[in-house]
């Protein structure tokens, strides 16, 4: 059973919906009860648009564990579609997720929580993993998805400091970590240091018990 869970998490990592659905099925019929399992099915059939499905999945979770956050947190994303047809972004518009890039690295990368989040519909349609944009504009570094969407923006004090950095040449990547109804959490890699930078790390303000908690949050996101 474990090396089959396994790859039913590496197949939503990867993004590949229809292996996860397909592999997940299959745990199911040995635990038809496996909370995890049940939960991994309706985050593969919501990234397939099949709205139906990943609401069948996620209540038969409430079934079983009545008060399952993942369940409910999907449920009601689900809910704010009223019936609308769901417009995801398809897998094959970004690179596949290499489970490697949730290693944070002290001083090199950062978990940022959102502010000022765009609506939940829209955060539906992003996925952990998906590349995110870092826009400069009005004094504030604005966070896009890949068409161009808003999506939040950095804190204040995040700001100031990473826009001195970019300007003195460093450069950075990110991409989604974490979502939530009315949230959304960012990794910020540092991919290149200026020579003037050379013995500063972009985020020393780093903190293991920061990472801990955001680590335990994003395993559970990535079997939704």
């Amino acid at each position: 059973m474990g090396d089959i869970s396994k790859q039913a998490i590496e197949a939503a990592l990867s993004c590949n919906w229809k292996d996860a659905i397909s592999l997940n099925k299959e745990i199911l019929k040995k635990d038809p009860q496996n909370i995890d399992t049940l939960n991994r099915l309706g985050r593969a059939y919501f990234e397939l648009g099949n709205i139906p499905q990943a609401k069948k999945y996620y209540s038969q979770t409430l079934k079983f564990d009545a008060y399952n956050p993942i369940a409910i947190k999907n449920l009601k994303i689900i809910k704010t579609f009223n019936g609308q047809s769901v417009e995801k972004i398809k897998p094959t518009d970004y690179s596949k997720i290499s489970p490697s890039l949730f290693i944070q690295e002290p001083g090199q990368t950062k978990v940022v929580s959102l502010l000022k989040v765009a609506e939940p519909k829209k955060l539906s349609r992003t996925s952990c993993g998906m590349p995110v944009q870092i826009i400069s504009k009005n004094r504030h570094l604005i966070i896009l998805d890949q068409q161009g969407e808003y999506l939040g923006v950095l804190p204040d004090d995040l700001t100031h400091h990473i826009s001195q950095l970019i300007k003195g040449g460093n450069k950075y990547m990110a991409f989604v970590k974490s979502i939530k109804v009315n949230g959304l959490s960012i990794i910020i890699h540092e991919t290149f240091r200026a020579a003037k930078f050379k013995n500063q790390p972009s985020f020393p303000e780093y903190h293991i018990t920061e990472t801990k908690n955001e680590e335990k949050e994003t395993n559970s996101d990535e079997e939704e």
